[in-house]
């Protein structure tokens, strides 16, 4: 019966060749579980297809199978670099390997052969950043399609114990033409529970021996700018001594540009969060987020349904630990005043000499350790009177984190846990300290997530806390609550994120889906309501507004959404910083957006809005997008977006602000194709142009009030300010073997702030032609494990 426990058999001295086709003699006697359940939408309904899985287990590893009927003229095969989640169907599960809902790792196959993987923590805590050396293949037949997996014991992390073990388990399919997912357990994602209410299943004869890995790389740069070649060796190192307890290391490691950020441009007085794309800080990432605000990855999105238009607002992480930080730009370094140095050099990452860490789990919880020492860094320059090039040199940041978690299943889950992080600087200690608790109740429908913290920096110490709290109510109706309360002393962002302290608030919001009970067009519909009142510790309303959205999905998978919000009049008290606030007029919001099936080999997409800014006057957008994948080697994506800012608000320092009338014109593409499934051509490029005219001189008031009129100064440089920033990528990749790679990457970027006026299509030649970056990257990565 589904609900019961399912014991796997167990073979051995058997051989199982993975490549998608189920011929080997093994699958044969093997139970299968064919019970899944349509859980996106959430309907829990039998779903359309049927689909058979098979697992069962040796000394070595798990073995998984999967035959899926569907007719072969549906298929939706894409292929893509390993990790990047599209709408194709697919083949995944999900092992909760501490047997007690609370760690676990994901398994995904696609149909042609790609690869996803990554770990889950309770509740639905997912993150990519893990890649294991597994085994993962598909194939059609003219039933629909196949798939077969082995995941070794040794890549898997999982708590000691003799003889038998307990461990739970997720299978779910994604059927692309019919946006569909199912699943057994029929575990949706509006429901609750996930890694607590998964599949039990007894294991046995499991003794996973102790395993390593290691990662030599050898890379070579030529930087055009500066007129460098650069060859680089180093090695990473990975020890499993148990099946509890991994030991990773990186000597002289290369964090070469295989990989670009997205294009930002910001002018606003707020830090811009960038995610981590170094594999050797992203794998074991999973044991330091302390709480669902410091994952990254939770408002990411599936990659199903309709294509997905280019998003408007950016996920800010609240967290402890920003690996970013770690060989980062040094802005610590003192440049002499007769001494000019270019922005890209004081943004430029500090080399690394070398990082230990250490995750693992005990009788007495989780934990991790991580240290790791930069070199001294460099940075050019030029002299200001001679001409000559200038190197002005620093002193290196060492860098520090631990972190501690128990937790028990026996009524729910609680659990608590403790995070400290440093960063030595030359000058200063800059000490973190933090302890988040979390509860979710017996049946699921209460959870909170809390964190208290504390910072010391030179002679400051300052002081946090923030819970978030959910209820499932009747009707299958979320609700979540934020609540804030940080004093304007707290400094976590030497090796931390938060987007600003000096904050007591609570938001709200709520959530529902439909899929019953619709008029014939609709397939399903979501909708939301938001709110939010924050203030300062001097009382003010710092931040509110009172929102909602509407997304109906039709029967033809395409997607209409609508979404209004409104904010009354509020103070700001960061923008000018230390020189003082000012108040700022209430306004409307609003975004509509349209998207086709991105099943089809071409998909649409189309959003408009308007969002008035803080004198009151609003700023309009529009962009349209298309993806065409006319086969599954090659597809393109391309989104225009432009915009118009009536009153561009710029601080320009010392409380004295000037207001522009701005355009923007953003061209986003990207290309992909496979030579073979394991050669891929990546081409991207992304821009962002804006012209700004100036159209007033405002200051900050003497008392609390609006920005009041100041005369126009003397030292008119024209009061323009075309912008035009830049970052295109071609790279090759080749996956030799498992997480075995050779990239070509070559990347051209510029950032320029001129001072005439100048036609769109100018500002992109400028750019193509005044590149601030001109790097060409060569780096072979080959792991050897035993």
């Amino acid at each position: 019966l589904p609900n019961d426990v399912l014991h796997l058999k167990h073979l051995e001295n058997v051989r199982v060749r993975i490549d998608g086709v189920l011929d080997d003699p093994a699958w044969a006697g093997i139970p299968v579980l064919d019970h899944l359940l349509v859980v996106s939408p959430a309907t829990l309904a039998t779903p359309h297809h049927q689909t058979q899985v098979r697992i069962f287990s040796t000394t070595d590893g798990l073995y998984v199978s999967a035959t899926m009927e569907q007719p072969p003229a549906t298929l939706i095969q894409r292929l893509s670099a390993r990790d990047r989640d599209i709408n194709r169907d697919s083949f995944e599960i999900t092992l909760d390997t501490s047997g007690e809902g609370l760690s676990g790792f994901w398994f995904t196959v696609n149909l042609g052969g790609t690869k996803m993987d990554g770990k889950v923590t309770a509740e639905r805590s997912f993150t990519y950043q893990w890649d294991g050396a597994w085994l993962g293949e598909s194939a059609v037949n003219d039933a629909g399609w196949t798939a077969e997996m082995f995941i070794p014991w040794s890549i898997i992390t999982m708590p000691k114990t003799d003889g038998e073990r307990e461990m739970r388990f997720f299978v779910g399919r994604r059927v692309s033409y019919r946006d569909e997912r199912y699943g057994w357990p029929g575990l949706t994602f509006t429901q609750p529970k996930f890694m607590s209410a998964l599949q039990r299943m007894i294991v046995g004869h499991i003794q996973p021996k102790q395993s390593w890995e290691l990662f030599p790389y050898i890379s070579t740069t030529d930087n055009t700018i500066t007129d460098q070649q650069e060859t680089r060796a180093g090695i990473n190192f990975s020890w499993r001594p148990s099946t509890n307890l991994q030991i990773t290391s990186a000597f002289n490691p290369d964090f070469g540009a295989v990989e670009s950020d997205d294009v930002v441009v910001n002018l606003t007085a707020y830090e811009t969060f960038f995610p981590e794309k170094r594999l050797f800080f992203l794998e074991g990432s999973e044991v330091f987020i302390t709480s669902p605000r410091a994952n990254p990855n939770r408002y990411s999105s599936r990659g199903d349904g309709p294509r997905q238009a280019p998003s408007t607002y950016r996920s800010e992480p609240t967290t402890l630990f920003n690996t970013r930080r770690i060989g980062g730009a040094a802005r610590h370094i003192e440049v002499p005043d007769d001494i000019d140095v270019e922005g890209t050099q004081l943004s430029k990452p500090t080399d690394l000499l070398g990082a230990v860490k250490v995750v693992g789990q005990s009788n007495f919880g989780r934990y991790g350790f991580l240290i790791a020492a930069e070199d001294n860094p460099e940075i050019f320059g030029t002299h200001e009177v001679t001409g000559e090039r200038q190197i002005v040199t620093g002193e290196r940041r060492n860098f520090g984190a631990a972190r501690w978690l128990v937790a028990q299943t026996n009524n729910g889950r609680q659990a608590l846990g403790y995070m400290g992080t440093v960063a030595d600087y030359p000058t200063y200690n800059a000490v973190v300290h933090g302890i988040d608790a979390h509860h979710l109740s017996k049946s699921g429908k209460f959870n909170v997530d809390a964190q208290l913290l504390s910072s010391h920096k030179e002679d400051t110490t300052g002081f946090g806390m923030y819970a978030d709290a959910s209820w499932f109510g009747a009707n299958e109706i979320n609700h979540s609550f934020n609540f804030d309360y940080i004093d304007d002393k707290l400094d976590i962002s030497d090796l931390g994120f938060l987007r600003r302290n000096d904050i007591r608030g609570i938001d709200y919001f709520l959530f529902k889906s439909f899929t019953n009970n619709l008029p014939d067009l609709l397939r399903q519909a979501r909708y939301s309501m938001y709110s939010s009142v924050q203030y300062n510790s001097d009382g003010n309303l710092i931040n509110s507004y009172l929102g909602g959205s509407i997304t109906y999905q039709l029967q033809n998978r395409s997607e209409v959404r609508l979404q209004l919000s409104y904010k009354p009049e509020l103070v700001d008290d960061f923008y000018a910083g230390d020189y003082g606030d000012f108040e700022i007029e209430s306004g409307m919001s609003h975004k509509l957006v349209y998207s086709t099936d991105s099943a089809k080999p071409v998909s649409m997409s189309f959003q408009s809005g308007s969002r008035d800014g803080p004198l009151g006057d609003p700023s309009n957008f529009i962009d349209i997008g298309f993806t065409f994948s006319p086969s599954s080697r090659f597809s393109v994506n391309y989104d225009l977006r432009h915009q118009l800012n009536e009153t561009q608000l710029i601080h320009i320092g010392e409380g004295d602000f000037e207001t522009y009338n701005t355009e923007q014109l953003q061209h986003i593409f990207s290309s992909d194709y496979f030579l073979t499934a394991n050669q891929q051509l990546r081409l991207t490029f992304h821009w962002i142009g804006i012209k700004g005219n100036v159209v007033d001189f405002l200051q900050l008031p003497a008392q609390l009030g609006p920005l009041v009129p100041r005369s126009q100064p003397t030292e008119d440089f024209g009061n323009v300010f075309p912008i035009s920033r830049l970052t295109a990528q071609a790279r090759y990749r080749w996956e030799i073997a498992p997480l075995s790679d050779l990239f070509v990457v070559y990347t051209r970027g510029s950032n320029l702030y001129l001072d005439e006026f100048e036609s769109f299509s100018h500002l992109l030649e400028k750019s193509l032609d005044e590149p601030v970056v001109d790097v060409l990257v060569v780096k072979l990565r080959y792991r050897f494990g035993g």
